[in-house]
């Protein structure tokens, strides 16, 4: 699935990797043990009354529009549901999701990897994700085309400190590590990293719509890097009968390098600013060790690509989840 990845593009990586290797020889057995300790104190909770296990099924559509002041494409994938297994501990978080096909239909081939783990005050998400094959939407006529060649590759961190996390925690609770206890309202702040790449064999402008846009919008690899400031507020409510609902809604600007590749062309589009939206919606029930909810969010990192040219990079996802909280007294052996 990864195969579209240029080789000559994972070289220096891969050269920082031997690098990181060859450095982690020299040292001692103490600092093995500090950092093999470090981890394990952050990332492993041995407690399995802290541990749940669901099943889910999901919405995902990670997309990519390109507009201009005379049309925009938007391209989606065409099989946008999929089922999953998760699991959660009070340090981690971790959920697979495997796409479901239509085999009377092109699909797209995905995969999709999310998570995230909390500590003290900290709150950090991660995804990363492969899709290949988009459907094409036009504002123009409205008609869609699938372009199997079209492939793209996104991820990305989320950091939020919250003044008020002694008292929040909507990923414990979407997970059934937490009963809700009282209504919260928390500022949060911190950053994010992003990465983005779309590409394909030839122009993703379908050819019939190729005269809507200029010569620089006729892309054939576009990569996108991007760090910036996150801002977030942060909502839950509790409602009668062990029911409850939260809302989250966050917002950042950064820095941006952005490199793009048309079939006569390459460029740097000059403005550097990125800007990222984010909003999700929780509404959840809890009883005994079973618990169930359903969310929502949607994402959008947008950028100018000189020319007249607009890009962003969009994500929308919905969950119902069925899960169960563990409750043992036994713990993971060290």
């Amino acid at each position: 699935m990864i195969g579209f990845v240029n080789k000559r593009k994972l070289l220096l990586p891969l050269f920082f990797l031997i690098n990181a290797l060859c450095w982690s020889q020299n040292l001692d057995k103490t600092d093995s043990v500090r950092t093999t300790n470090l981890i394990d104190s952050l990332l492993i909770d041995r407690d399995l009354r802290n541990w749940s296990v669901r099943l889910f099924g999901d919405i995902r559509a990670q997309g990519f529009k390109l507009s201009n002041d005379n049309a925009a494409l938007k391209y989606i994938p065409n099989n946008l549901f999929g089922v999953g297994v998760g699991i959660a501990t009070r340090k981690l978080i971790l959920d697979i999701a495997f796409n479901l096909k239509d085999e009377n239909t092109e699909n797209t081939d995905r995969f999709d990897f999310r998570g995230g783990f909390i500590f003290n005050k900290s709150v950090i998400d991660f995804y990363f994700q492969i899709y290949d094959g988009f459907n094409v939407e036009n504002s123009v006529n409205n008609t869609t085309v699938f372009r199997e060649d079209i492939k793209s590759i996104a991820g990305g961190i989320d950091y939020l400190y919250l003044f008020n996390a002694g008292e929040y925690n909507q990923t414990l609770l979407r997970s059934g590590l937490k009963d809700q206890k009282q209504n919260i309202f928390s500022f949060g702040i911190g950053g994010f990293l992003v990465y983005n790449q779309i590409s394909a064999d030839s122009s993703i402008i379908p050819m019939e719509f190729e005269p809507y846009f200029n010569e620089q919008a006729r892309i054939t690899n576009f990569t996108n890097y991007g760090i910036g400031i996150l801002g977030g507020l942060v909502s839950l409510y509790k409602l009668p009968s062990n029911f409850y609902i939260g809302i989250t809604a966050k917002a950042g600007i950064g820095l941006t390098i952005k490199n793009v590749e048309t079939e006569t062309s390459s460029y740097n589009p000059s403005n550097p600013m990125l800007y990222k939206l984010n909003g999700s919606a929780l509404f959840g029930y809890k009883w005994n060790r079973f618990y169930t909810n359903i969310s929502l969010g949607v994402s959008a990192n947008m950028s100018n690509l000189d020319f007249g040219n607009n890009g962003a990079f969009t994500l929308v996802r919905g969950k119902l989840a069925l899960g169960y909280r563990i409750k043992s007294n036994k713990k993971l052996l060290n």
